[in-house]
C-alpha cells in the first residue's frame, strides 16, 4: 500500500508540473494598453502570423446590458491592421460608424474584429482599467494590462496560442 502512495504522490506531482509548464499564458490572452501620444489610449492586441484587425469597438456594461461607445471599420495603416490602435480615434480607420462622444470612461471593454486572408473571423474582447495607467511609468514600446502586467508587444503577441 505505500508503494502505491508513493506512486500516486510522484504521478500526481508530475501532472501538476507538466500543467504548470504548458500553461504559459491567460486565455484569452490580455490586451496591452498605454497612453497614446495625444493622450488618448493606445491598444496593442495580440494577433497570430496572418491574422489582421479588421474593426474595434468600445463597450461598457449598464444595469440594462452593453452601450456601444464607440466602434470603427477598415484599417488604415499596417500599425492598424497589425494590432496597434488607438481606441475611440477613427483617425485609424476608414469607417468611424459610432463616433465617441465625451471622454472614455475608467473601465470599458474592446471588441477586435479579425481577418484572415481576407475573411471575418471572430475577435475578442479585452477589458481595459484605465487606473492602472495612473502613475504607471512604460518604457518605449511597453504596455499595461488589466492585471497590472507591462508586456512590450512581442510579449502580448507571445500570449496567443496560434496554430
Amino acid at each position: 500500500m505505500t508503494g502505491n502512495r508513493a506512486a500516486l504522490a510522484s504521478a500526481l506531482a508530475a501532472l501538476v508540473v507538466t500543467a504548470g509548464c504548458t500553461r504559459q499564458a491567460p486565455n484569452p490572452p490580455d490586451f496591452g494598453y498605454a497612453r497614446g501620444p495625444e493622450g488618448g489610449v493606445l491598444i496593442a492586441y495580440p494577433l497570430c502570423p496572418g491574422a489582421e484587425v479588421s474593426g474595434a469597438e468600445v463597450q461598457v456594461l449598464l444595469d440594462d446590458g452593453f452601450k456601444k461607445l464607440w466602434s470603427a471599420r477598415g484599417p488604415r495603416s499596417p500599425d492598424v491592421r497589425g494590432g496597434l490602435f488607438e481606441v475611440g480615434n477613427g483617425a485609424g480607420f476608414t469607417q468611424e460608424e459610432r463616433r465617441l462622444s465625451g471622454k472614455l470612461p475608467d473601465g470599458f471593454y474592446v471588441g477586435v474584429s479579425e481577418s484572415v486572408g481576407g475573411r471575418e473571423t471572430d475577435g475578442r474582447d479585452g477589458w481595459i482599467d484605465l487606473s492602472r495607467l495612473e502613475g504607471a511609468r512604460l518604457g518605449e514600446g511597453e504596455y499595461m494590462t488589466h492585471t497590472g502586467k507591462v508586456l512590450t508587444r512581442a510579449a502580448v503577441n507571445a500570449q496567443r496560442r496560434c496554430s
